[in-house]
């Protein structure tokens, strides 16, 4: 029954690190994404590179019935697709690329549209089940407001870790595309490397020099929103700039009452009250959390809903505040892998994902790859 099949790839999708938990909201995504052909191929993938071949014998299904169904879901932004080598590899998305790529042309048409109620009720039902203490995403200062801070580290420095990217592109955010809530730039997603260039490629996202982007954070940050990137320390695998009306993260700690939907940066705001002319800017404008109040023409900072963005200090039109580095927050995990690892073995699922990421025969693509 098709029923089955969507359920079977659901749990597919669940064995990733970011998870996929069962909801009548999922299924239904699925059914949209995938026709049940395509599903059936799905079946066959893990979340690294499988040649065709091994897709195929894994799915039950013919080399060219694979080769087409994979060419089309890759299309469609729902499986990666890189050439190494000369052979072509394929390699599932996991379930919150399954929400974005679709989302990222800024395009809503017929499938979109029918997308969208079942993904904010099932986001709504994610954002409040975060409980892992290793969040997927971490808030990052704009640089300048750290970059000369006592004991910052490499991975804090946002303009260093996209020197060290490959490639680094733009898209439109999804979060913004799905609730239509604020006229925030709705390109605002940025991304790197491999994903990026399959992005490009597949029609999702374009290119940017590494000198416009930090122009964009620039920008980003002059327009209010918050920076957020993935929670490891050796690269750069998105940048999102962040508003809270939109971004599941944020509103899963803001409007959901769940602060382990994102890890927080080590830095509060400070403030020289002699400088300061009371105009509320940082409290009414500026913080997206609502973490300051304005107390006889005074800023007061509750420090429990602050999660270190910076953005009140940015704003300040008197300069009368900095950012210290005065909160104890997690190290992020050393890279995908240790992030990956980590989440799992609290779920008790690590032998699940290390049985989907092996093919049923020894792969030539099996070396260690950017999608792992």
């Amino acid at each position: 029954m098709a029923i089955n099949l969507y359920e079977s790839l659901r749990a597919l999708l669940d064995s990733h690190p970011f998870g996929c938990p069962p909801a009548p909201e999922i299924i239904e995504i699925l059914k949209i994404l995938f026709t049940e052909e395509e599903a059936r191929v799905a079946l066959g993938l893990g979340f690294r590179p499988f040649t065709v071949q091994e897709i195929a014998d894994k799915a039950g299904v013919s080399f060219q019935e694979a080769e087409g169904r994979l060419e089309s879901l890759a299309d469609k932004g729902l499986v990666f697709a890189r050439k190494k080598d000369g052979v072509w590899g394929y390699a599932l998305f996991d379930m919150v690329r399954l929400f974005e790529n679709p989302f990222r042309k800024g395009i809503h048409d017929e499938t979109i549209n029918k997308l969208t109620p079942f993904w904010k009720k099932y986001l709504r039902r994610l954002g409040m089940g975060m409980k892992s203490p290793v969040t997927i995403s971490r808030i990052i200062p704009i640089q300048e407001e750290i970059e000369y801070s006592p004991g910052v580290l490499p991975y804090e420095k946002i303009y260093e870790m996209i020197n060290r990217a490959k490639i680094v592109g733009i898209a439109h955010c999804a979060c913004r595309e799905l609730e239509q809530k604020c006229d925030a730039t709705r390109e605002g997603c940025m991304i790197f490397d491999d994903t990026c260039n399959f992005l490009v490629e597949r029609g999702f996202a374009r290119y940017l020099t590494k000198e416009e982007m930090k122009q964009r954070v620039r920008e980003f940050n002059k327009a209010g929103l918050v920076l957020q990137v993935n929670n490891t320390r050796d690269r750069l695998e998105f940048i999102c700039s962040c508003c809270p009306c939109c971004c599941q993260f944020l509103r899963a700690v803001k409007e959901f009452g769940n602060p382990r939907a994102l890890t927080r940066s080590a830095f509060i705001p400070a403030w020289d009250l002699e400088h300061c002319s009371g105009c509320g800017k940082c409290a009414e404008e500026r913080c997206p959390m609502k973490a300051i109040e304005m107390v006889d023409k005074k800023p007061v900072m509750k420090i429990e809903r602050c999660i270190g963005c910076g953005l009140c200090v940015t704003g300040c039109p008197n300069d009368a505040r900095h950012l210290e580095r005065s909160v104890e927050v997690p190290e992020p995990p050393a890279d995908a892998r240790e992030f990956g690892s980590r989440i799992l073995q609290e779920r008790g699922k690590l032998g699940a994902f290390l049985e989907v990421m092996t093919p049923k025969t020894k792969s030539p693509l099996d070396k260690q790859t950017d999608r792992e």
